[in-house]
C-alpha cells in the first residue's frame, strides 16, 4: 500500500520561524546562495533572519505561503505582485546588508539581471520553493506546489519560476515547467534557469 500524499495548509506569520529555519537549511548547498554567501558561518548567523524578512514581505504584498509541517515551504507571489515595493525591500534591507556583507553589492547585480528577464504579463510566481534536507525524498515539495498550480490551471493564468540548480528541472518539469536558456550572472556567478508552466 502506497502512503498517502502529504497535505499542504497555507501558513501563517506564526509558522515563520520554523519555515526560515527550514528554508536555511534547504538552500545551504544552493549554487547561487553559496555564490552570494561564500562563508558558511555567515549563512548560519544571518539566513534564518533574511528568509523571515522575505516571508513577512510576501505576505503583505498579498502572496501566499504553503507548507507541510513547517517542513516544505512553496512563497507565491501574486499575480502582477511579484516586484516588493521600496518600502517593502526597505523592510528586508537590513537582514539583507548583515548577510551579504561585503558581498551586497553582487547580490544586488545578481537580483537585476535575474529580474531582467522576468516575464510581464500576468502570472503566479513561485519566488523560492525549499525543503529541510531532513524531509526530502517524501513528496513535500509536490504538496507546496499543488494548491497554487491548481488555481492556476482553474483561473488560466501561467506560472512562473527560476532554479537555481539544474538538477532540479526535471523536478518542475514533471509539473509542468519548460526551462528556458539558462540566466548567466555577473561576476562569474552559477546559472540560473527561467521555467515557466502554461496553465493545463
Amino acid at each position: 500500500m502506497t502512503a498517502p500524499s502529504p497535505a499542504a495548509r497555507m501558513a501563517t506569520a506564526r509558522d515563520d520561524a520554523a519555515l526560515a529555519q527550514s528554508l536555511s537549511r534547504a538552500f545551504a548547498d544552493d549554487p547561487v546562495w553559496r555564490f552570494l554567501v561564500p562563508s558558511p558561518r555567515r549563512w548560519e548567523a544571518g539566513a534564518d533572519r533574511f528568509f523571515r524578512a522575505e516571508l513577512a514581505a510576501l505576505r503583505r504584498r498579498g502572496g501566499e505561503v504553503w507548507t507541510v509541517g513547517g517542513h516544505a515551504v512553496a512563497m507565491w507571489a501574486a499575480p502582477d505582485r511579484w516586484r516588493g515595493s521600496p518600502r517593502e525591500l526597505a523592510g528586508i534591507l537590513p537582514s539583507g546588508l548583515r548577510l551579504f556583507a561585503r558581498r551586497t553589492p553582487v547580490a544586488l547585480r545578481a537580483l537585476s539581471t535575474i529580474e531582467r528577464e522576468h516575464p510581464r504579463d500576468e502570472h503566479w510566481y513561485l519566488a523560492v520553493l525549499g525543503t529541510d534536507p531532513d524531509h526530502q525524498g517524501n513528496g513535500l515539495g509536490s504538496a507546496v506546489l499543488q494548491p497554487v498550480l491548481e488555481r492556476c490551471d482553474a483561473e488560466g493564468i501561467p506560472a512562473f519560476l527560476e532554479s537555481s540548480k539544474e538538477r532540479n528541472l526535471a523536478f518542475y518539469a514533471r509539473h509542468g515547467f519548460v526551462a528556458g536558456d539558462p540566466i548567466e550572472l555577473p561576476g562569474g556567478g552559477p546559472p540560473v534557469w527561467p521555467m515557466r508552466r502554461e496553465p493545463r
